[in-house]
């Protein structure tokens, strides 16, 4: 998976290919978005702008949850065999697959495994028959009787008490979840990533990475080298976001600084540093642009940065076009399709990126070497073999001097 460039997909706000699945009570599309609020983005949707998606240079599409559940994010499961109905059926499923596949595509899916919905047949046997269900040890439950209410008693993701959290070191717990992943991949998947891992028990997690050829992504926010491989092929690469945040857009490190806090990544994941997903942005943070407070060369050279830097570059959608919004639930706003609202200088931008990317290999799997050449100015060479490329990166305040090249401010020079 080295190889790929990633696409982000939140389902529910990409397009809305099929009106007749729509939620009761749909919000007109490119209207400003709640926490609650439905848009109507499908499955069908996708299979509808798979061209864009060609078009941008992507390989591989990772798909927010798609299982059956009451909410727009989908990260309340109520049943893991079925895709959510407003999202489409397995028909329009296994066709996206095929679709994809055809066009060396792969598909990427959300596992939630960590909790479940309160209306996950599980819990409601648990509500009808308290102590005496036969799924009592399916969930971490204090008290009885078990009711949905604030501070509940039972354990809740985040504690939400909508989000109660299966005890994933149960034998029958991790069986079932164990049949689901295999279901997925019998369908045709490529790949998972698995939400909130730091909370599943690791004996799940070892048989998961056993069981199943798929590709494992954990999204790991903080810094954990033993996570892969062990349990995973990949993991969000939150640290070089945060890294890249501190030189280019709070412009508060030297390149020194840079540099060491790019050793202290390397150090962690060795060999493996490859296969991090390197991301701007996802469904849990502000958009690039509001992050960079509409600044495009800003922009630009954090992508810059996620592209050359080792790993696996992944674009949240939208961000390509310069699409808008602070946290949740504002970054999860309506794709727009009308193109004279595209900022071009993005999209140009990543899709040079993309095309780049595939044209050397030494941006896919070629040694690093970084060097400070003045307070804010990095280079930055990608070499293996007999080839290289070097990357002058001027993050700073000022135009730099090197070397008779001049590198404007926020700007870079590649030979």
């Amino acid at each position: 998976m080295k190889n790929e460039v990633i696409y982000q997909i939140f389902p529910e706000r990409f397009c809305n290919g099929n009106k007749n699945n729509d939620p009761p009570i749909t919000s007109s599309w490119n209207s400003p978005v709640s926490k609650n609020c439905f848009m109507g983005g499908d499955l069908e949707g996708i299979t509808k702008k798979i061209d864009y998606i060609v078009d941008l240079g992507i390989t591989s599409i990772y798909l927010n949850p798609i299982f059956q559940s009451p909410s727009n994010h989908k990260y309340d499961t109520s049943d893991y065999y079925k895709i959510d109905s407003h999202l489409g059926s397995l028909e329009d499923f296994t066709l996206l697959i095929e679709l994809c596949h055809d066009k060396n595509i792969k598909i990427i899916i959300d596992g939630v495994f960590n909790h479940t919905s309160t209306d996950f047949f599980a819990f409601k046997d648990i509500l009808v028959n308290q102590n005496n269900s036969k799924y009592v040890n399916w969930y971490e439950i204090s008290e009885y009787p078990v009711t949905i209410k604030e501070n509940p008693p039972y354990t809740a993701c985040g504690g939400a008490e909508y989000l109660p959290k299966l005890n994933t070191k149960n034998k029958e717990v991790q069986c079932y979840i164990i049949d689901v992943i295999k279901y997925w991949e019998s369908i045709g998947i490529d790949g998972i990533r698995l939400d909130v891992p730091f909370e599943i028990h690791p004996s799940l997690l070892t048989k998961i990475r056993k069981e199943t050829k798929l590709f494992l992504i954990g999204e790991i926010w903080g810094y954990d080298g033993e996570t892969i491989p062990k349990y995973f092929n990949s993991v969000t690469n939150y640290g070089l976001r945060d890294l890249i945040k501190k030189a280019v857009i709070n412009q508060c490190i030297t390149s020194s600084m840079f540099i060491n806090e790019w050793d202290f990544i390397n150090k962690t994941y060795k060999e493996n540093v490859l296969n991090l997903l390197n991301l701007a942005g996802s469904h849990d943070t502000k958009r690039i642009y509001n992050l960079c407070n509409g600044n495009i060369k800003k922009e630009k050279l954090f992508y810059l940065f996620l592209f050359i830097m080792p790993g696996i570059p992944l674009i949240y959608y939208g961000d390509e076009i310069g699409l808008q919004g602070e946290n949740d639930p504002y970054c999860r706003g309506c794709m727009d399709w009308n193109e004279k609202n595209w900022n071009m200088n993005i999209y140009d931008f990543i899709n040079k990126l993309i095309k780049m990317r595939k044209e050397f290999d030494v941006l896919v799997d070629g040694n690093l070497r970084l060097t400070p050449l003045s307070e804010r100015t990095i280079k930055i060479e990608r070499y293996k073999d007999f080839k290289k490329i070097i990357f002058y990166i001027n993050f700073g305040f000022q135009d730099a001097t090197i070397n008779k090249i001049i590198i404007p401010s926020m700007d870079y020079v590649i030979l």
